[in-house]
């Protein structure tokens, strides 16, 4: 039996580019599918998982924002209370 299709937010159709077309589902042998409303593309994953990861807005770099890698330094930021003597107010 199969699963209700789902969309998946934000991801980006391999072929045709389009986001927020993509549904994902399980057909009736249990494999998991991905699908495109747009151009058709179908893309079925073995049990070994997909073998590019589906691109969304999540896991894309902005336009004209730099790529981070692994080799990139962490800096740590400590952030100072310009006023540490001033009561607090939370709301």
């Amino acid at each position: 039996m199969s699963s209700p299709r789902r969309f998946i937010a934000g991801a980006v159709c391999p072929r045709c580019a389009l986001q927020d077309k993509i549904v994902s589902y399980r057909d009736a042998a249990g494999g998991q599918v991905r699908e495109c409303i747009s151009c058709g593309f179908r893309d079925v994953m073995t049990e070994a998982g997909p073998v590019e990861e589906v691109k969304t807005r999540v896991n894309q770099p902005r336009p004209g924002e730099p790529t981070l890698s692994h080799e990139d330094e962490v800096q740590i930021v400590n952030v100072i209370d310009p006023n540490p003597g001033a009561k607090r107010r939370d709301h």
